[in-house]
């Protein structure tokens, strides 16, 4: 992918490989590196200061904190390791599978300098460089290695704090070691370091002529190495640096030279053939999720902790994680169906174990103190916040292990394991305790944008609770569990619905045209709004919540609420990129885009989902993956440039039937 391209351009190069992911400027100077901490969950390398710890109630910080890197994207502000003091022309970017991307560019003075990124099967990361002369004279060039290196902890500083976790204090020890072959740079207070190592033309740096052991409080360690080099005509100049992020100390070395670089595999692309747009979009938001936000809590990976970012946000939501394992198990079905699949085989034992490994992290791991699954969790399974139950959080890990089941028939021996340990009913037992006995509605203290509620009962978290419940008893029964949990199951389903209709359907006569509330309290009081995060909504005719000519009537009218100007705080028409948004984030987001385009085409209204389209490749980020919110008039990113669940949706969307025969 040309970075350059009139795309939105301003991110990143991410690559990942199981649990360790690379974040580089666009000419490959690293921004950041992370990996899984078995104390902290996320630790990362990188050339800024820590987090402040006294500021996560600060959220002006908080989102400055966040936009760093794309801030060094936009100023061309250094990160560490190898750079080229240069002039750029013509700049590529192809990332071409999990764990690998390649960056190639001119200069104006004649060369071409072609930067391999890759993260091996073992966590190691390597920077290559080969320099050649497209002149038939020696020219000069000018290259730095760069030490400004941090051990940080992960900030997981939220817009809407939910309990910060403090932060260890920000030490880095900087220290010589192997002769002087070798560099480590050191947070004892976080118990983890950077292993670093270069070579130029298959000999190894002496760094010891540049650095000295040294000890820096609460700011990056420092140290640079300035050097010349003339590239003579039909020669290849050679610089590799090797890192490794782990947790403890630095024990023993592993460096391996770097004739073997190129050969390191992480996973071919997904096609063999050209890409279309929609392609591109499927690719790439698969390549995020297991190469980026799939985080393996040991080498075997029987436990996967998915993130719903790796950067501004490396956290698990039940609630976003379903929809990636999703749009995952909609690539497995497609595996083999569509022109052009490449390593069918490697991308199916990728999908299965990580899918496999999710559920044993979120029935396994995943802890509740307070017997409710968490808004959100650390990659050891730690609750980040505090004691908010989510009424659409103690769902999704029940509708993913059914899912699950289904498209992994050959794993019963597995789920019956799961359900047997007696979770599951743990879980429909806490459901039902959250039931008010004199409306049959369910209790939540936040939404699905984890935005407190003004009245206690949330439509949209109702017909997913309706829709797991139907799924639950008829997989039950499907698979000869015996008919308690889908008897069950299926009264609660029915309980839900009566209730839902009930309290929510507002008649004609009351606000005009019948709709569904947002919030009720079951006692005449009602909201009316919609938000992008309310998935749930968009698929109620799909799903068959919705049954009656009036109900679905009622459920149209909703959705067209959404998008109207009467949707106060949830829609934002101003602007080519105008659309359904959130209080949450002010302004459109991606998901609204993604319900536009898919509500368009359960209506027929194909004008509606051209348009729903074309802002969706609009916004688009340059890889192929999208931001929280934008811009209405730029579609610029406004909030978290790494967000997977958009991207996860959108993909899925593509898989469907009728859709992959059109855009893929």
């Amino acid at each position: 992918m040309d970075f350059a391209r009139d795309l939105k351009g301003s991110k990143t190069v991410d690559i990942g490989f199981r649990g360790v992911s690379l974040s580089t400027d666009p000419l490959g100077t690293i921004l950041q590196i992370s990996t899984f901490h078995p104390k902290h969950g996320i630790v990362i390398a990188e050339p800024y200061e820590q987090f402040d710890g006294t500021k996560f109630h600060d959220t002006p910080y908080v989102r400055e904190h966040r936009g760093r890197m794309l801030r060094s994207v936009q100023s061309g502000s250094p990160g560490f390791g190898l750079r080229f003091e240069t002039e750029v022309k013509s700049l590529v970017v192809n990332q071409h599978g999990l764990g690998r991307a390649t960056i190639v560019y001119g200069t104006k003075s004649g060369l071409e300098i072609t930067t391999s990124l890759r993260v091996s099967e073992d966590g190691r990361i390597f920077q290559s460089s080969q320099i050649k002369s497209t002149k038939a004279y020696p020219i000069s060039l000018t290259y730095s290695i760069d030490f400004g290196i941090s051990i940080n902890r992960a900030s997981y500083g939220q817009l809407t704090e939910g309990g910060p976790i403090p932060i260890p204090n920000s030490e880095n020890r900087i220290e010589v070691l192997d002769a002087g072959s070798v560099f480590t740079v050191t947070n004892p207070n976080l118990g983890a370091h950077l292993l670093g190592h270069f070579e130029i033309n298959g000999e190894e740096v002496y760094v010891g002529a540049h650095l000295s052991n040294q000890t820096y409080i609460q700011s990056p360690a420092k140290g640079k190495i300035s050097q010349s080099a003339v590239v003579v005509p039909e020669s290849t100049f050679e610089l590799v640096a090797t890192f490794e992020l782990r947790p403890g100390r630095y024990t023993t070395s592993k460096v391996d030279r770097h004739s073997s670089v190129l050969d390191l595999r992480g996973a071919p692309s997904l096609w063999s053939t050209p890409e279309t747009p929609g392609r591109f979009i499927v690719r790439r938001n698969l390549e995020y999720i297991l190469g980026n936000c799939a985080i393996p809590l040991s080498h075997e990976g029987n436990a996967v902790c998915i993130l719903t970012d790796h950067v501004a946000l490396p956290l698990g939501w039940m609630r976003d994680n379903y929809w990636q394992v999703r749009f995952l198990m909609e690539v497995y079905q497609n595996l083999g169906s569509l022109d052009g699949m490449n390593a069918m085989s490697l991308y199916s034992h990728q999908i299965k174990d990580t899918a496999k490994g999710h559920l044993n992290w979120i029935f396994r791991h995943a802890q509740r103190p307070h017997g409710f699954w968490h808004r959100s969790y650390l990659t050891t399974g730690r609750p980040k916040d505090g004691p908010v139950f989510q009424l659409d959080q103690q769902c999704y890990p029940l509708l993913e292990l059914c899912d699950f089941w289904d498209t992994f028939p050959d794993e019963t021996y597995f789920v019956e394991g799961i359900i047997t340990e007696g979770l599951v009913c743990q879980i429909l037992d806490l459901i039902e305790s959250k039931e008010d006995k004199s409306t049959g509605l369910f209790s939540t203290d936040e939404t699905p944008g984890d935005d407190a509620v003004e009245f206690p009962f949330h439509f949209s978290s109702h017909i997913l609770l309706w829709h797991t419940a139907s799924r639950l008893s008829k997989v039950s029964s499907q698979r000869s569990l015996g008919t308690q949990t889908s008897v069950r199951s299926d009264a609660l389903a029915k309980r839900v619905r009566t209730s839902a209709m009930k309290y929510f359907l507002t008649q004609e006569s009351e606000v005009g045209p019948s709709l569904f509330a947002y919030l009720v309290d079951g006692k005449g009081g009602k909201t009316f709004y919609h938000d992008a995060n309310d998935i749930p909504t968009l698929f109620a005719s799909t799903w068959g919540f919705v049954k009656t000519d009036l109900e679905e009537q009622a459920w149209h009218n909703t959705m067209d609420f959404g998008c109207s100007l009467a949707n106060e705080g949830g829609y934002y028409p101003e602007g080519p990129f105008g659309g359904l948004g959130s209080v949450h984030t002010r302004g459109p987001w991606t998901l609204g885009y993604f319900q536009s385009w898919r509500y368009a085409q359960m209506t027929g209204d194909a004008q509606a989902e051209s348009t729903a389209w074309q802002k969706i490749l609009g916004v688009m980020l340059w890889d192929g993956t999208f931001s929280e919110a934008v811009d209405a008039q730029t579609g610029e990113c406004t909030s978290k440039a790494w967000f997977s669940w958009p991207g996860s949706m959108i993909g899925a969307g593509l898989l469907q039937l009728g859709n992959k025969e059109r855009y893929l």
